[in-house]
């Protein structure tokens, strides 16, 4: 078994940190998972910085226990409506001409792609290579080798909030450990559940967490598009709370109890104990009712996911059709949902092989994902010659991880 990886999901209603490592015959194994509550993130963005210390302390403890290890360095997962992506594109001329492309070409080429202007508030966190072209021949994996008077690149460009990217690297810090590399979380997701022939023909993956729903749309064997949309299921508790009038705990445990994401497929007699606030007694109402609730708010979620990859052109270049993840995913008729938002394209459910836990759990594709990442992409790194500075100086092409190789 090779040495294990810590990564750290930070979401919007948890954290999870979960270690993993390659067996004899390259399938990797998880080997221990902690997860902390945390209501330090909204909309995105760290509002308080202890809380948020506190919970990735407590979730990494937890996995330290359970994988028996000691994490000291982990990659981050970045996500959310403050993550910004596009296309750049850079080249050199290859000198002296038709010699063979080196890994320093890759790497100059690539950090020219990077020198796009970076937004005003914003920070670079990854540099992901789409494609590479040698004297105008495009769709090229693998430069290195081959030769060729000028070399291209299409990168794609990664940007979150740097208030937001500096607290989440704060808070790591704070518990004495280091930031490995940060990643973009739809990404991670994407790796954590799509099938190679999904990522190669073009498909998109829907991550419905508690604060919003994430959008990866994959193509080519690379990411084509990102976009988070902030409407998530805690929305869905929020609706159940007013207009059942219970508390919250109620109204998360009568979803995820008793909830559905198509009322028409509740039987008219069915009925739910409902206790609402101020009372000592649940009273019964019918479960159709709830489901309304929930429908409701699954309809504008597939809705706006649609509207998202009509206007970045994604829908017409995912013939892979939907994979949905996330604990949303885990409502019951959630993909009869967005079948019916999406005439004609093929919709699944799916959670990532959890291959060394018994107990599977909704909301750890992008741990799982970022998990594969870090145990796949060691040859595909590009390192300046002088080293690596800090986290920000990596460059992972992800050739194997992406190309499905294990």
């Amino acid at each position: 078994m090779t040495s294990p990886v810590t990564v750290l999901d930070v979401g919007h209603s948890k954290v999870t940190a979960l270690a993993a490592a390659n067996e004899a015959d390259g399938r990797m194994r998880i080997l221990g998972i902690g997860i902390a509550d945390c209501s330090a993130i909204a909309k995105g963005k760290v509002v308080d910085p202890d809380g948020l210390a506190v919970a990735i302390e407590s979730a990494v403890k937890k996995l330290n226990h359970a994988a028996k290890i000691e994490a000291k360095s982990l990659i981050v997962g970045v996500g959310g409506p403050q993550i910004e992506g596009t296309t750049a594109q850079g080249f050199i001329p290859i000198i002296p001409r038709s010699r063979s492309i080196t890994r320093e070409d890759v790497l100059q080429v690539i950090n020219h792609s990077r020198q796009l202007m970076v937004p005003p508030g914003k920070e670079q966190i990854q540099v992901i290579p789409r494609e590479f072209r040698i004297d105008g021949q495009g769709e090229i994996r693998e430069p290195v080798g081959l030769s060729g008077s000028r070399l291209e690149v299409l990168s794609y460009l990664v940007f979150g909030d740097a208030a937001h990217v500096q607290a989440l690297e704060k808070a790591v810090v704070a518990g004495g450990r280091s930031v490995d590399q940060m990643v973009l979380r739809p990404l991670s997701a994407a790796l954590g559940t799509m099938t190679p022939e999904e990522v190669r023909s073009g498909a998109a993956m829907i991550d419905l967490g508690a604060g919003g729903t994430e959008i990866a749309v994959m193509q080519g064997g690379s990411i084509s598009h990102t976009a988070a949309i902030p409407v998530g299921s805690s929305l869905i508790t929020s609706d159940i709370m007013q207009l059942l009038k219970v508390d919250w705990d109620e109204a998360e445990r009568l979803k995820v109890e008793h909830g559905g994401a198509l009322a028409s497929l509740c039987n008219e007699h069915e009925t739910v104990q409902v206790l609402q606030s101020g009372q000592t007694q649940p009273r019964p109402m019918q479960r159709k009712v709830l489901c309304e609730i929930i429908e409701s708010r699954t309809r504008e979620i597939a809705s706006l996911v649609r509207r998202e990859l009509e206007r970045s052109g994604s829908l017409a270049r995912i013939p892979g059709g939907l994979v949905l993840t996330g604990g949303g995913a885990k409502l019951p008729a959630m993909d009869r949902v967005f079948e019916g938002a999406f005439p004609h394209v093929k919709v699944r459910s799916v959670e990532p092989n959890l291959q060394g836990i018994v107990e599977s759990r909704p909301g750890l594709a992008a741990a799982v994902g970022m998990a594969r990442y870090a145990l796949q992409v060691g040859e595909d790194e590009l390192t300046p010659a002088s080293g690596i500075g800090n986290w920000k100086d990596r460059i992972s092409r992800l050739i194997s991880v992406l190309s499905g190789k294990a």
